[in-house]
């Protein structure tokens, strides 16, 4: 396996270790995993797929954080307003 790939496999199972433990793989159990799907070229694809989909599930994750915190300080601003409008 090429070491931009080992980096890549290593990075994910570091930052990504609690959702490997709720998918019952170790961070080593999984770099052993990645490490035999890279004997072939269709088994790198499929890890590197599996990898991206993970951080988008990650991603999709802190956009809903951060539209909820978005709304709540919306609610702050209206209230604000309101306060305001009776003055």
């Amino acid at each position: 396996m090429d070491e931009k790939l080992e980096s890549i496999f290593v990075n994910f199972a570091d930052s990504h270790e609690e959702s490997l433990n709720e998918m019952g793989l170790s961070r080593e159990s999984f770099i052993e995993q990645a490490r035999s799907w890279c004997e072939t070229d269709e088994g790198k694809l499929e890890i590197q797929k599996f990898i991206l989909e993970r951080e988008i599930l990650d991603l999709e994750d802190e956009i809903s954080e951060i539209e909820d915190t978005i709304n709540k300080k919306r609610e702050s601003i209206n209230e604000i307003e309101d306060e305001l409008s009776k003055m």
